[in-house]
């Protein structure tokens, strides 16, 4: 009889202790602090840019600058975040530098596409883009469409690794043994400007910042100009788009929010004249992110 008083005794301050245990040690879910909580918290969020105009870089003073981080200053301003932060990294390692958490978004023309919908979570789009393509001054080798430079054994494309023009380039039709790829828009520049390809392709806003640009000589941008041609017969357009990881869906759903708040202000416009885009350029807002990333826009 005391010895299973004693068992009861230790039995029942046994499951006292670890009833207080469970009261006084958060579990793992409340300890977890999303993405988005912790932007609004702090007021800072970090965004991976490739330091090109019009995208995303860091100015004269190391400021946020480019269309994507104004935007995104803009649109979480009124929430409270002012600290926009700025790390650099070449174009192809936006996406794995967002998935290891190098930085909480990508604001620096990422496209989207279906592929990189399975990688990012991107928000809606913001620009539309068709491909545009830089040549040697006075256009000598009469360069006016990717089918052109398919057509002709002789031409070298070159174009940034992993960017969509250089895809749309193989799609159509450019043979592997006529393309270069470079590590990124600068050297992508010096590639043409040095005569190692006949031809580089850009979206045409950047096509267009560095055609105008006074430190690159000898260089223009080929108008008229046609890219790729889909099956509809329509030329195929990019749309742009901030990206954020994909386990921060709210993260990317508040920045959405907060971006048709800018469109309806007129604050979007304004960054878009900025940043040297036309109003031909801007992306519907009847068109979302899920649209693109399920292929059914085309």
């Amino acid at each position: 009889m005391k010895m299973n008083f004693i068992k009861t005794a230790l039995r029942n301050g046994r499951n006292a202790l670890i009833a207080a245990t469970l009261v006084a040690t958060p579990s793992a879910s409340a300890l977890a602090e999303s993405t988005s909580e912790r932007v609004l918290k702090t007021g800072k969020i970090v965004v991976g840019v490739h330091n090109k105009a019009p995208w995303g870089y860091r100015d004269a003073e190391g400021n946020a600058a480019g269309f994507h981080p104004e935007l995104v200053v803009a649109a979480l301003k009124p929430l409270g975040v002012f600290d926009v932060e700025l790390i650099i990294a070449d174009f192809g390692a936006l996406i794995p530098g967002l998935q290891a958490g190098r930085f909480d978004a990508i604001a620096s023309g990422l496209y989207i596409t279906p592929k990189r919908c399975e990688l990012v979570a991107f928000a809606n789009p913001d620009l539309r883009l068709t491909d545009a393509v830089l040549v040697a001054e006075g256009n000598p080798l009469g360069i006016d469409s990717y089918e052109t430079i398919a057509k002709n054994p002789k031409l070298r494309f070159g174009g940034t690794r992993g960017s969509v023009q250089s895809k749309n380039a193989a799609a159509a039709g450019i043979p592997d043994n006529q393309i270069s790829l470079f590590q990124n828009t600068e050297a992508t520049i010096s590639a043409l400007t040095a005569g190692r390809v006949d031809a580089i392709a850009f979206s045409a806003a950047t096509a267009n910042k560095v055609a105008n640009d006074p430190n690159v000589k000898g260089i223009e941008r080929a108008i008229p100009f046609t890219g790729l041609i889909l099956e509809s017969g329509k030329e195929k357009a990019g749309y742009a788009a901030v990206a954020f990881r994909q386990e921060d869906g709210d993260l990317r759903d508040m920045f959405n929010k907060e971006l048709l708040a800018l469109r309806e202000a007129g604050t979007f416009d304004a960054i878009m004249a900025n940043n040297d885009f036309s109003p031909q350029e801007k992306a519907a807002v009847s068109i979302t992110y899920d649209q693109i990333c399920s292929g059914k826009l085309k």
